[in-house]
């Protein structure tokens, strides 16, 4: 097993940094597709969400990579510039920190919502792209599972449970909601948790659309509309406003707010930032963005992240107990066929009625899975490797 992880995170980097190593989804798709043509590399699966991108490899055995390179030349960085926000993790520890982050537990907001559904989605694309390997699919897939355990064994003291809800908490409790006229900026799936919300919470509330098609578009309900080419003219009137798009450019710039003289909240959840850095310290504004909504919940959730970590370790025993069978296959596969020569040997089977061996070719097999299941845990390729040669040579005698 040669299993390496490179992580950038909101701990490790600030979002100057972080944004540099955004991906969109076609980006990703490119990147595994070029991982997996790397020389030794057998699979890749890259995770890229608003406050963490993270590469994990399958290599070849004994072979040295260098997964910061691989990361930085696909997000077209100098891994020189900034050293010092990598995190690497190789073999027990990377597959440690996969089920941590499909947990909840190393995301900004404890045992937030969304980031099973962004584990699985990485794995999915990978495999789309033909650019994961056995290793990385099973381990993803335990990951996803060890998430939705998490999520639906253990409660975790009551937090808000995504980037959205913590912006809307935060301008709840700081500025109260009821009645204030919010401008929300991206009808993606952030944008519609945060619409919905203040909707919910007695706002007037402005959604932005690019171009509106009848049953393409959902908007929430309760919410005006406005092209998102029509923005700037409505700013002035805003008490807040919200960005969560997918943009490579700013939806609010500094030439937008020239004329404003009353106060106005700007609230950035897009990694590339939305909001122009440059208009913080403006006056009458106040600018937030997804790092000054990083808020520790870990010492409410003691016992629950206690329990986490035993559902973590429970599925990391399933993945090496996998593992364990993935490195005798070779071995196993050679048992099944040394004991269906010897099985069909003893029969009267016409060799030509190829539906006969299938047949006694799967009853064999089956049978020998199902032997081996009940000492799965002894197998080891020595063992096997010693069974198969004691068949060979009791085949051979002639007693």
């Amino acid at each position: 097993m040669n299993i390496v992880m490179v992580s950038v995170d909101y701990k490790s980097a600030k979002i100057e940094g972080r944004e540099k190593f955004s991906f969109t989804t076609n980006k990703v798709r490119e990147a595994v597709r070029n991982i997996k043509a790397t020389p030794l590399v057998r699979g890749a699966v890259l995770i890229s969400t608003c406050n963490r991108t993270e590469l994990y490899l399958s290599c070849e055995e004994e072979c040295e990579i260098n997964p910061v390179e691989l990361l930085c030349r696909e997000a077209n960085v100098n891994h020189m510039d900034m050293p010092d926000i990598f995190n690497i993790k190789y073999n027990e520890d990377a597959i440690n920190h996969v089920m941590e982050v499909a947990c909840g537990l190393r995301s900004m907001i404890l045992c937030e919502d969304q980031i099973i559904t962004q584990v699985k989605t990485a794995a999915q694309i990978a495999r789309e792209e033909k650019a994961t390997d056995s290793i990385l699919e099973t381990l993803f897939r335990l990951a996803a599972t060890c998430g939705k355990k998490a999520k639906t064994k253990v409660k975790v003291r009551a937090v808000p449970t995504s980037v959205a809800d913590q912006a809307i908490c935060m301008l709840e409790d700081k500025y109260g909601i009821k009645n204030k006229k919010i401008l929300v900026i991206g009808n993606g799936e952030m944008g519609r948790i945060c619409s919905s919300k203040l909707v919910e919470k007695g706002a007037d509330v402005t959604v932005t659309l690019r171009t509106y098609k009848y049953g393409v578009n959902i908007v929430p309900f309760g919410c005006k509309t406005i092209p998102y080419d029509e923005r700037e003219k409505i700013i002035p009137n805003m008490n807040m406003i919200i960005s969560a798009t997918a943009s490579p450019h700013y939806t609010i710039t500094k030439d937008m707010l020239k004329i404003i003289n009353n106060d106005l909240i700007l609230v950035d959840l897009a990694v590339p930032r939305d909001i122009d850095p440059e208009i913080e310290g403006k006056d009458f504004i106040t600018c937030y963005n997804i790092d000054s909504l990083a808020k520790g919940e870990e010492l409410n959730n003691v016992e629950a992240i206690k329990k986490i970590r035993e559902i973590i370790q429970e599925e990391e025993e399933q993945f090496f107990k996998w593992y364990n069978i993935h490195l005798c296959q070779s071995q196993i596969n050679g048992i099944k066929n040394v004991i269906t020569k010897r099985v069909s040997g003893g029969l009267d089977i016409d060799y030509e009625d190829d539906l006969s061996f299938e047949i006694l070719e799967k009853a064999v097999h089956k049978t020998i899975d199902i032997c081996l299941r009940s000492i799965k845990d002894e197998l080891t390729p020595e063992f096997l490797e010693n069974m198969k040669y004691q068949m060979t040579k009791k085949q051979g005698d002639k007693r």
